[in-house]
């Protein structure tokens, strides 16, 4: 029997009466290993988007999203598409369980958003016609550019607008869309996890430094006595 999703078999045999003995088998399961977003980038899993590290850099890292949730999340949404998943990927957050592997998703977002930020297009189904209308023309023209709109021509016009033009979200408007979330519900976002940077640290979606001159070495080890 081949066993790759165990990392301990305990097997103990007690003593029971009569001829056959009681067999117990403790399993453990093999904590599954975390994936990088240098590996994801590198192994194709975000080529739906135009630039992978443009999408790592504005949004993943800012919000701190975990690359394993969102790998998780990304191959359950994607259903039947074929994901380059470069580990093999664990069980998807509570909020993309609504999605029904991408059958049940609203119309309007990519899937790398519906993988990384699937509380987001909850709390935004969730809402009532008219906040939903508000909530989506703030995300569109932002906070101050929506409410002119409005109070000009009226939700229903903007609904009207949205019907007749809306195709989904750019990247701009999902960052607005991520940042209304956080402003009006206070919530840490469901994929995020807790970072720690290490201050003067280069990441690795950064270009390297610039050689210094030899001049400018001198003066940084002289300095470095005070």
């Amino acid at each position: 029997m081949q066993l790759t999703e165990l990392q301990e078999i305990g097997i103990v045999l007690l003593a029971a009466a009569g001829p056959v003995g009681l067999v117990a088998v403790q399993l453990r399961r093999r904590a599954r290993k975390p994936v990088t977003w240098r590996q994801l980038v590198n192994a194709g899993t975000l080529d739906e988007a135009l630039n992978a590290n443009e999408l790592v850099r504005f949004f993943f890292l800012v919000d701190s999203i975990n690359p394993t949730d969102f790998l998780a999340n990304y191959v359950d949404v994607s259903g039947s598409v074929q994901v380059k998943a470069p580990v093999e990927p664990g069980k998807p957050t509570r909020s993309t369980a609504t999605f029904r592997q991408g059958e049940n998703a609203p119309a309007g977002y990519p899937r790398w958003f519906l993988a990384a930020y699937p509380d987001v297009v909850v709390w935004l189904a969730a809402k009532d016609q008219d906040s939903m209308l508000r909530i989506s023309a703030e995300a569109m023209y932002g906070p101050e550019g929506a409410k002119e709109l409005i109070r000009i021509h009226g939700l229903k016009r903007i609904s009207e607008l949205m019907d007749e033009k809306f195709e989904g979200f750019d990247m701009p408007q999902m960052r607005r869309l991520v940042a209304g979330f956080r402003r009006e519900t206070r919530k840490r976002l469901e994929c995020a996890t807790v970072v720690k940077e290490q201050a003067g640290r280069r990441r690795w979606f950064e270009p390297a430094p610039k050689p210094r001159s030899a001049l400018a070495e001198r003066v940084l080890s002289d300095s470095s006595d005070y």
